[in-house]
């Protein structure tokens, strides 16, 4: 695949629709990642996959269009040797997180991991009203995410958890962290989205990538993406892959 000139979304787009809406209502939260992870190795989907993808097959939503860029963009940044951390906000089970940590193996960077682990945040107008479904669900596993971690072989000490919403950890972590050299970005709704390309943007190097996971999915992202865009005129979003899921990204200059 190829990665696409500029490709904005100036449409409206409200939110997925939400699948085993009976199953969410009597599963406790905490359950929700095994029964994700469940389904999906039912699937066999990963049985056609190359590694590593394989493996992070079950601990990830991301779509593999996104999760191949991702590996792609942090080849580029081990082979520019670019300084900085990568950093992740919106973990959820650790596939993607996995994929950045093995894929920069070869510099050993270190790799921060946001996310409170207790589901989406709480919306606001700005998300639309088909995001409400959403709050407190996507719940994700911190032990899951560790595992996976281990299952890539990548060295755990390079990995640190942030635990709690972005509002309370990006203000003691991103000044000790420094700078970024590749940020992926998941966080679905407008306000999570706007703390963090605000806050990690000033740390990206230049050279370094930041990824949208949910720019073409729910609204909050997509409005917060593009309020971002107009405040910064000289950044060009790219989008790779073909089709409806692409990866959407940019480059900081």
């Amino acid at each position: 695949m190829r990665a696409l000139p500029e490709v904005r979304i100036n449409t409206p787009i409200d939110a997925p629709p939400q699948r085993w809406k009976l199953v969410r209502a009597v599963l406790p939260k905490r359950f929700q990642p095994y029964l994700r992870g469940a389904r999906k190795q039912l699937s066999r989907g990963w049985r056609r996959l190359p590694e590593p993808y394989r493996t992070v097959y079950t601990h990830t939503q991301a779509h593999p269009v996104r999760q191949e860029n991702l590996v792609r963009i942090a080849g580029l940044v081990e082979a520019a040797g670019l300084p900085g951390a990568v950093v992740e906000c919106g973990v959820l089970d650790g596939g993607t997180a996995a994929l950045l940590a093995h894929a920069t193996r070869g510099s050993g960077r270190p790799v921060h991991l946001f996310d409170a682990w207790e589901g989406l945040p709480r919306t606001v107008p700005l998300d639309g009203a088909g995001s409400r479904q959403w709050e407190g669900q996507v719940v994700g596993s911190p032990r899951r995410v560790a595992a996976v971690i281990r299952a890539l072989g990548v060295d755990e000490a390079r990995v640190e958890y942030h635990i709690g919403w972005f509002s309370d950890t990006f203000t003691h972590a991103a000044p000790q962290i420094g700078s970024a050299c590749l940020v992926h970005l998941d966080a679905d709704f407008y306000e999570p989205t706007r703390l963090a390309l605000e806050t990690w943007f000033p740390r990206l190097v230049r050279g370094g990538y930041l990824q949208l996971d949910d720019y073409s999915e729910f609204e909050g992202c997509r409005r917060a993406t593009n309020d971002f865009l107009d405040a910064h005129p000289r950044i060009q979003l790219n989008a790779y892959g073909d089709g409806p899921a692409r990866a959407y990204y940019f480059r900081k200059d």
